[in-house]
């Protein structure tokens, strides 16, 4: 018979137990974890299997009536967290997993953008897009991330089925060997743990989570990523090229213009005399905005402007010949713009050297 270890501690707090101390009701968490010898992890909260009923009628999974609920994120965080232990996963501490956080998802979190997070009680939902519609707070099958804010992790939305399996209505069996446990390790420990290691998994098999980290989220700062993400638009048409655009200069929730400057600079990086479809993408998406009104105000477009030129005036000077616009794009533009030279130099040319090099000589 195993020999079975009770190991003291509560991992969150789910099931309600009254207790009276000084007079006030306190809540007692009844969260229980067992290792055995054979190191595999039982849980025992009887919410889990309350829970896991409810989900087997989730209508994102084929029409039924139950909807995922903050409830059923706070009874998974705990598994996860031991998914995450039983894997080396180290939680940074409380401010360094908020800072990183705020620079991975900085979207997400910059002024105005709070139709792209929530808080709520044990975790903050960060949405690819805008979210926090009422119904679809928590949408299954998507690269919405939640962070928990007591053990340090970020994950897509959980179903406890995917997590491990019962082995009665109390007790509950984590599985940290799935493909479900794998993905989830490898995002965090690259993440958070700062694994190089990690970061090739998730290259070799989890591509369209961090291909999601760089068009929804706006995260350039890893070259790598930036490799992954461009090279798969570079290996395609003109058409697919075309929409290179559209994941550079993205608008937020109080409809102000994000340009994301790794994305740019990726394509500086990567034209050449024969090689500039992304750079000539780019160009003429912004010269074209200034044909319609859109969805970008005038000076945004204006900003936009300076940005590209910022990147085409070096590459124009270095391989511009038959094929490229013959034109730095702020001079192509000033005949149907005739207020933008004035207003980039009252905006110090964003500090942008190239466009200050080039336009300021004529200040």
């Amino acid at each position: 018979m195993r020999h079975l270890i009770f190991i003291a501690g509560v991992i969150g707090i789910f099931g309600c137990e009254p207790a009276t101390k000084g007079g006030q009701q306190q809540e007692k968490d009844t969260t229980q974890i067992t290792q055995n010898n054979e190191k595999e992890v039982i849980m025992n909260n009887p919410e889990l299997h309350r829970q896991d009923s409810l989900q087997g009628n989730l209508n994102d999974e084929g029409g039924g009536n139950y909807r995922y609920q903050e409830k059923d994120m706070d009874v998974a965080l705990p598994i996860i967290a031991e998914i995450l232990k039983i894997k080396g996963y180290q939680p940074p501490a409380k401010d360094v997993f908020q800072q990183k956080l705020h620079e991975i998802f900085a979207e997400n979190f910059s002024a105005g953008n709070s139709c792209r997070m929530k808080e709520y009680g044990k975790f903050t939902m960060l949405w690819e897009g805008q979210g926090g519609d009422r119904d679809y707070e928590f949408p299954i099958m998507t690269y919405d991330m939640a962070a928990s804010k007591e053990f340090g992790f970020i994950t897509r939305i959980p179903l406890i089925a995917s997590l491990g399996t019962f082995v009665d209505n109390d007790h509950f069996k984590v599985n940290a060997n799935s493909a479900m446990a794998q993905g989830l390790v490898a995002r965090n420990k690259y993440l958070f743990n700062d694994s190089k290691a990690d970061l090739a998994i998730l290259l070799n098999n989890d591509k369209q989570f961090l291909i999601s980290l760089v068009e929804a989220y706006g995260y350039t700062k890893e070259p790598k990523i930036n490799d992954l993400v461009m090279n798969e638009y570079m290996k395609g048409n003109d058409d697919g090229i075309k929409q290179v655009p559209y994941i550079i200069f993205k608008q937020g929730c109080n409809k102000q213009l994000v340009i994301r400057e790794g994305l740019l600079n990726w394509i500086k990086e990567h034209t050449d005399k024969e090689e500039h479809r992304m750079l000539d993408a780019v160009y003429y998406y912004v010269y074209h905005q200034f044909e319609n009104k859109g969805e970008f105000t005038l000076n945004e477009k204006r900003k936009m402007a300076a940005y590209v030129d910022n990147i085409f005036i070096p590459l124009k000077e270095k391989f511009g010949g038959p094929g490229w616009p013959t034109t730095e794009l702020i001079f192509n533009l000033e005949p149907v713009d005739h207020g933008i030279q004035d207003y980039l130099k009252q905006q110090k040319y964003y500090n942008l050297p190239e466009v200050k090099k080039l336009y300021g000589m004529w200040d």
